[in-house]
């Protein structure tokens, strides 16, 4: 927003003077009309180069926009079974009992048009479930399987509104779509989930972390 001021002045204060030159020069006024038409001209573009850099700075802005999902830290139990803290924002922290060698965080995501975003509709998104996952695929299918639903009753339900075709005629909508990220566990570990324009992205928040990812095959 820093942009929008300086480039009002010098738009404003440009553009009166071309019209100012323009209108010496009808007057027969040449050198001093072209003077004032050319100086205004350039102070306009000046002007124009501001908005359109600052407009270009809020697009950056909007469409890098991340925002802290949920926190989820690992104390291992025995061989593959972890308890889980998860902490989501406004929420009260879980503690659930994972099995497996990863975690997997579930979400719905409903994305706006980039002039939408930009105007100040961040991308909508819903947590869905927790799970665990075995790297290997037999077990996988043979053992036994964590899975916690996270969704709250949301009452006006964005998922659904985005399957009607009222909706859709709004030509705000981009795409609605699920979206998951998964990392292994770890005794110790502590992993931070964004959620960004396009889905959600994992950090990890401490060494452990840091090394459980780097060792992930």
């Amino acid at each position: 927003m820093s942009f929008v001021v300086p480039a009002l002045i010098f738009g404003f204060f440009g553009g009166w003077l071309t019209l100012s030159g323009v209108g010496r020069m009808v007057q027969l006024k040449g050198v001093s009309g072209g003077v004032r038409t050319l100086f205004g001209a350039l102070i306009a573009s000046i002007g124009a180069g501001s908005a359109l850099l600052g407009f270009n700075f809020v697009t950056y802005q909007r469409l890098t926009n991340e925002r802290p999902a949920a926190s989820i830290s690992f104390t291992q139990n025995g061989p593959q079974s972890y308890s889980a803290r998860l902490e989501v924002p406004d929420e009260e922290p879980k503690t659930l009992d994972i099995n497996g060698d990863e975690w997997r965080l579930d979400a719905r995501f409903i994305k706006w048009h980039p002039i939408a975003n930009i105007g100040g509709l961040d991308a909508y998104y819903r947590l869905d479930r927790l799970t665990g996952r075995y790297q290997d695929t037999a077990q996988e299918i043979s053992d036994t399987r964590s899975v916690y639903a996270l969704g709250n009753n949301p009452g006006i339900d964005l998922w659904k509104l985005a399957q009607d075709k009222r909706f859709a005629r709004l030509k705000a909508l981009d795409a609605y779509y699920g979206n998951s990220v998964y990392a292994p566990m770890q005794d110790g570990a502590q992993f931070e989930v964004f959620a960004t324009q396009n889905g959600l992205i994992i950090r990890p928040q401490n060494d452990i972390a840091k090394e459980a990812l780097s060792g992930w095959e």
